[in-house]
């Protein structure tokens, strides 16, 4: 499948690790939702991708069928259903992630701020923007340090 640089993406990001056996219940609910994902009938050209077993990436060509408010609330709906049944935390966007010695960290928005004027936490630490909207932005500014990411202007 080809995906163009612009089309649009969600981030979800799980308060923990993925196991292996919730792993493979993420891809089967995926699996079978995107074979029927829709916007007023027609198709999306969509995938899915979960990396360090923390993050669900969910793209949809638009340039093919716009995503729908309709079918927007469908995958919110799935990714509901996957927080009822494993607690991940996707919905909760108070939620800063952040690798300290190459391990994906979670830390509360507010606590975050603190950590970083108290300068507790190095400028070059890599923090995750998982506001970006494309996936050019994606692959661009997903992952940054901290002192050229979306908290840099929290630096003392």
């Amino acid at each position: 499948m080809i995906i163009t640089d612009h089309a649009r993406i969600w981030i979800f990001q799980s308060m923990r690790a993925f196991t292996k056996q919730e792993t493979q219940d993420i891809k089967s609910e995926f699996d079978n939702f995107l074979l029927d994902w829709n916007a007023h009938g027609a198709a999306l050209l969509a995938e899915y991708e979960i990396i360090n077993n923390q993050f669900i990436i969910v793209t949809v060509d638009e340039d093919q069928v716009e995503a729908s408010g309709c079918s927007i609330d469908k995958l919110t709906k799935l990714i509901k259903n996957l927080e009822e049944k494993h607690q991940f935390g996707f919905l909760d966007r108070m939620n800063v992630a952040y690798e300290v010695n190459n391990k994906i960290e979670i830390m509360n928005l507010l606590d975050f701020k603190k950590a970083v004027k108290n300068s507790e936490l190095p400028a070059e630490t890599i923090v995750y923007n998982n506001g970006v909207t494309t996936l050019s932005d994606f692959r661009s500014q997903w992952k940054l340090p901290l002192n050229k990411s979306w908290a840099k202007n929290l630096l003392p």
